[in-house]
């Protein structure tokens, strides 16, 4: 895998014959894009959907030509002519968003027509011509792999030198993108009364009697993952889940009334109202009404009114109409990242509560357009 630096981002320069570091802005900025690298080849399977839909203990290696390569949203697609069984059949590997890959350095050229390649994939659970893809080589040796193209990436998105306090308000322009290096994990919930869960991931068992209600697992259980996932039907689901979507970027736009989320997942945008009353009459929404406030560093998200709805599609998650979701976005002391810690309390659907805690840096790309579609959503 080759990684070139970002323009202007080199570590230093020789002077007189010495090495001399031009900042440790600079030296940040080459370990979060290395890192970024790194965490999409780590991460290729392990993508939340991957688990039920593919089988990792059935890999498979496809010789044939590209019939056609879907660049697009919520997942590219190359489609392989090849023979089996002495008949002519079609592979269709499914990848990881375009929107991922083009900030490695692919296009929608990078499978031209009617190539010839050997693909390594991993077999699908129920589509015996489907599978996950996980890297190609063409007949004269190039290959082809998530995170492994050579691209020099363009660092001009985010501002470096931004003041980390406007105002004396914590200044959370971003963009932004979930950090590779520390993900996000499970964390106690701040009430004493109960535990904190954070069971996301397709590979983690749904949540038991202990922390759901009858109501709770009822919902649960008729929900079938790999088929009910709001995805589907390009939807985010819920706030967790368009924040933990591990590829995507996020802008912060703050005024002296509101604050604008823009997530690049799923084309998501939330209007925040900064105070500390929900209005009356408000309408039940997919994302719900949110109200938000300042604490020092801190920036406090209040929502509630989303509506029945799916809280984590995988392992599968649900939620009442009930859902009290609060968001704690706090900057790190240089400004150049934050901490989400969110909690999701439901006295219908849940005995105990939900939280957890992601963690957030610079993106060297601004949020771009997800454009799903219906048709691009379900293959």
């Amino acid at each position: 895998m080759h990684c070139f630096l970002p323009r202007g981002l080199r570590l230093g320069k020789l002077v007189n014959g010495n090495w001399e570091v031009k900042s440790i802005i600079n030296i940040y900025k080459i370990l979060i894009i290395v890192a970024s690298v790194l965490f999409i080849n780590s991460t290729s399977y392990s993508h939340h959907s991957n688990a039920p839909h593919y089988d990792k203990t059935k890999p498979l290696t496809i010789f044939g030509f590209v019939e056609e390569f879907e660049f697009v949203n919520p997942h590219a697609f190359v489609h392989i002519k090849s023979i089996r069984n002495g008949e002519s059949v079609i592979f269709s590997c499914e990848m990881l968003p375009s929107n991922t890959l083009m900030k490695q350095g692919w296009t929608k050229n990078t499978f031209p027509t009617d190539i010839q390649v050997k693909v390594n994939a991993i077999a699908a659970r129920r589509n015996p011509l489907g599978c996950w893809f996980e890297s190609a080589e063409t007949m004269d040796g190039i290959k082809i792999e998530p995170g492994g193209v050579a691209v020099e990436f363009d660092s001009g998105a985010f501002n470096y030198d931004k003041p980390v306090f406007i105002n004396n308000v914590p200044n959370f322009k971003g963009p932004w993108k979930r950090s590779p290096l520390l993900g996000f994990r499970s964390l106690a919930s701040p009430d004493a009364n109960t535990s904190g869960h954070d069971p996301s991931g397709g590979s983690s068992p749904k949540p038991g009697s202990d922390i759901l209600t009858e109501e709770g697992l009822k919902a649960g259980n008729e929900h079938n993952a790999p088929l009910d996932d709001p995805a589907l039907q390009c939807s985010g689901a819920s706030i967790r889940r368009v924040w933990g979507n591990p590829f995507s970027a996020t802008d912060i736009i703050q005024t002296s009334d509101f604050i604008y989320l823009s997530h690049e997942y799923m084309d998501v945008k939330r209007i925040i109202k900064l105070t500390k009353e929900h209005d009356d009459g408000y309408q039940n929404q997919l994302y719900g009404h949110s109200i938000g406030w300042y604490e020092d560093d801190t920036l406090v998200i209040d929502t509630i009114g989303s509506g029945s709805g799916v809280l984590l599609p995988y392992p599968g998650v649900l939620h009442s109409d009930q859902l009290h979701f609060v968001e704690k976005i706090k900057l790190n002391d240089n400004g150049l990242g934050f901490t989400l810690t969110w909690l999701a309390e439901d006295p219908i659907y849940y005995k105990k509560s939900f939280s957890g805690i992601m963690h957030f840096e610079p993106s060297a790309y601004d949020v771009q357009a997800w454009d799903c579609t219906f048709e691009k959503a379900n293959r």
